[in-house]
Parts: structure tokens; C-alpha cells; sequence
């Protein structure tokens, strides 16, 4: 039907059919209450906090658990072992924890008044004092039916920073030794 033909069809309809199609009234449709709102509104935020305690249990946000200490060793070795609490986790064994202190001076030069250490706060005298880079070794093996992480021997530097008031040690990075250029 083009517009020619539809502009005749309704010429052709009866006075009292247009005049009640224009005083026509929709029949009541509910609108949604402040009340219903406020429901949908919580269950959502309900929704979302489940699957973000999910997540956060499953470790998908932070793979370092870790349990800041006085010690950088101790940190480190905390979420290294955290490791093996995760589900797709088979076994985790530590060769070697130490703090690096040739590659925590070569980071420590890196940052020093750059515009990194500066955005998040760091001046060249806290970097000194409260940076450290840990190097550690071990071995760790996953369920490949759970995750597709890599299994086997694994050395990774992790970078730590002090905080001045509880003298607690948390890493804030980590990388492979071939790959250390930027924590």
C-alpha cells in the first residue's frame, strides 16, 4: 500500500470511527512506584556485590594475597602461598626468596623524579627509603581444567613499598626477571 492508497482508505472511514479514535483513552498502564524502584534498584546492587565477592574469591582481582609485613620476604612469601588456597591451585613449593638490592637500586634510579614516582606520590627520598625489590623462585602447578595458567618453575620480581607510619611492607607490582624494565 503506498501513502496514495492509505490516504484514500482513511478518507473512506465513517465520522463516528474517527471521532472515536480521537477521544480513545489508553486503558491504565502501570507506571513503575518509587517503591518498585527502589527494589529493583537493590536487587541489582545485590546482584552486582554477590558476583564481586565471587570474583574476589575466586581471585580474579588480585592475584597476590598477600599479608603486608615488617619483612618484604615475609610479604612476598604470604601471597606466594596464598597461591596454593586458590581452587585451580595444585601445589606450590619456594626455592628462594631474597630481597634483590642490584635491582632495587637500578629500579630506584629508574623512578627517581620521573613523572610515575611523581603521580603516585613517590619523591626520590621515600624511593630510597621505602621501595625494595624482592626476587623469589618456585614452583607452582594449576588445574588446567580451572584456569589456563602456566605450570612449572617460576621467577618473578615483585616490588614492594613501605608504608611509613605501620613500617608494612605490600607489593604493588610484580614482573619476570626479562621483562623487569617497569614495575
Amino acid at each position: 500500500m503506498n501513502a496514495r492508497q492509505f490516504a484514500e482508505a482513511m478518507s473512506e472511514l465513517d465520522d463516528r470511527y474517527v471521532a472515536e479514535a480521537l477521544s480513545y483513552k489508553r486503558p491504565y498502564t502501570s507506571k513503575a512506584s518509587p517503591k518498585k524502584l527502589v527494589l529493583l534498584i537493590a536487587a541489582i546492587v545485590a546482584v552486582l556485590a554477590l558476583c564481586g565477592f565471587t570474583a574476589h574469591e575466586l581471585g580474579l582481582f588480585d592475584r597476590w594475597f598477600q599479608k603486608p609485613s615488617a619483612d618484604p620476604t615475609q610479604t612476598v612469601q604470604s601471597a606466594i602461598e596464598g597461591q596454593a588456597n586458590k581452587v585451580y591451585t595444585i601445589c606450590v613449593r619456594i626455592e628462594a626468596i631474597n630481597v634483590d638490592e642490584s635491582e632495587t637500586e637500578r629500579v630506584v634510579r629508574m623512578y627517581a623524579g620521573s613523572e610515575l614516582a611523581g603521580s603516585r606520590g613517590w619523591t626520590d627520598e621515600y624511593l630510597s627509603e621505602h621501595f625494595v625489590v624482592v626476587s623469589a623462585k618456585y614452583y607452582v602447578e594449576y588445574d588446567h581444567t580451572k584456569t589456563f595458567l602456566d605450570d612449572g618453575y617460576t621467577e618473578q620480581y615483585f616490588y614492594l613499598v613501605q608504608d611509613p607510619k605501620t613500617e608494612k611492607w605490600e607489593i604493588i607490582d610484580n614482573t619476570s626477571p626479562s621483562t623487569s624494565n617497569e614495575p
